[in-house]
């Protein structure tokens, strides 16, 4: 079964992409080259409080939701402990390649890198490096970029370096997109999408522990399959999509006598997105809703269980978890300018009863809502922004005999304020 599902993607690869690089082939030797190197970004900096610890990486620069409670001999929270922080590590370098000709294919290359590669340390993380090659009517990127279910020209303006999640996806990844211009309108997008840093939960293979690895996709060996259309006229922007993606959890299992059984049992999961952005002068107004199953790797609340038990052999099967994203922010002014993001998450439960450990992000969290208004003063490079938002999710017990889903959930919120200035370049 495994060899008949890769034939077919590969038929399916071929079928879509081959045709387009035999366009490249085909072009006459490069006649012309007027090459350009431009270097553009920002000098950021952030200062930062909030009234209580928060899920959160780059040390709290990115955060998720408030911590679930821990109770001290007192009754005390152990998390409700306020913070003040202050960073700039979140300045950016971009770089953009342009000019490259030959015949009616233009060739352009873009790298972008920024300091927030991990906690504690500002080390430098790269964010996108393609290349990307525009014919008239169609264009192709190879490499790293957002994924295709994060909407570029619909993603929320917030300052918040997470960038409106767990509302909201933040992914890059390695890629091949495909873009075909319909009409001077509407695009139809396809794209084949392999991990490498956003990364989906799974069982490490010797301690049985839930740990995030690129290693559950590379063995399922298909990629994460996009299919998206797009209208843009300028005005309004509003576009449907779906995403299917497969992982394999294990390659072996450890069955009742001890002994070691091949699997190559599997996880199918998919997403659906809709959404809309409206600009009319200094009004601007975006939507975006979307269901997904087991979407960990975007930095989203979510994942699998294991759905049943071969106790002779260990083989597991898994159902993954359902939930709901939306958000709404609008937008006014030029010089100064106000705005407000509401975003609402919802956990659906599980497709199947689970029945052992859950491989998530939040597998606890029921609900969680994000109010978030903004202030902002711009004049060319320089900009200052004041943005509170207030953050609350809900926790609860995890009810395996209804799907998982979540009971008796009791909210915790957190209060956070951000200031930030922007110079750019």
């Amino acid at each position: 079964m495994r060899r008949v599902a890769l034939a077919r993607f590969l038929f399916l690869f071929s079928w879509l992409f081959l045709p387009v690089w035999a366009a490249v082939m085909a072009q006459p030797v490069p006649t012309e080259r007027k090459m350009s190197l431009s270097f553009s970004g920002f000098v950021k900096n952030d200062f930062i409080t909030d009234t209580r610890r928060n899920a959160e990486a780059v040390d709290g620069l990115y955060t998720l939701w408030p911590l679930k409670p821990e109770w001290d001999a007192e009754g005390k929270d152990l998390h409700a402990v306020p913070s003040a922080r202050m960073f700039n590590i979140s300045t950016r370098f971009s770089a953009r390649l342009s000019g490259w000709e030959m015949g009616k294919v233009r060739a352009g290359a873009f790298v972008e890198v920024d300091f927030t590669g991990g906690d504690a340390a500002n080390s430098i993380r790269l964010r996108h490096a393609y290349t990307r090659f525009d014919w008239e009517k169609s264009s192709l990127l190879f490499g790293r970029t957002w994924h295709p279910t994060f909407i570029e020209k619909v993603f929320p303006g917030v300052m918040a370096l997470n960038t409106g999640v767990p509302f909201q996806v933040f992914n890059r990844s390695p890629q091949l997109r495909f873009t075909r211009h319909l009409s001077s309108r509407f695009d139809l997008i396809a794209a084949a999408v392999y991990q490498i840093n956003y990364i989906n939960y799974g069982p490490d293979p010797l301690t049985g522990a839930s740990v995030a690895s690129s290693r559950y996709q590379r063995d399922a060996v298909l990629p994460n399959l996009h299919l998206q259309l797009q209208y843009d006229d300028g005005s309004w922007v509003a576009g449907a999509g779906a995403d299917w993606k497969t992982i394999q959890p294990r390659s072996f299992t450890t069955g009742s006598d001890g002994q070691r059984h091949v699997t190559r049992e599997k996880l199918p999961s998919m997403a659906a997105l809709a959404y809309l952005k409206y600009t009319h002068g200094k009004l601007e107004v975006k939507a975006k809703s979307m269901f997904g199953q087991n979407v960990s790797e975007s930095l989203l609340p979510g994942g699998y269980a294991v759905a049943s038990v071969n106790p002779a052999t260990g083989h597991e099967t898994y159902t993954p978890t359902n939930h709901l994203f939306s958000f709404v922010n609008l937008i006014y002014g030029q010089t100064w300018k106000t705005g407000l993001f509401a975003g609402y998450m919802k956990n659906l439960g599980t497709s199947q009863n689970p029945v052992g450990p859950f491989y998530a992000r939040g597998a606890d969290v029921d609900i969680c809502w994000r109010l978030s208004p903004l202030l902002c003063w711009q004049q060319k490079n320089l900009m200052i922004s004041f943005e509170p938002e207030v953050t609350t999710v809900t926790y609860g017990t995890i009810d395996y005999s209804h799907k998982g889903r979540i009971r008796d959930a009791e909210a915790v919120t957190n209060f956070r304020n951000l200031l930030t200035l922007f110079y750019f370049f």
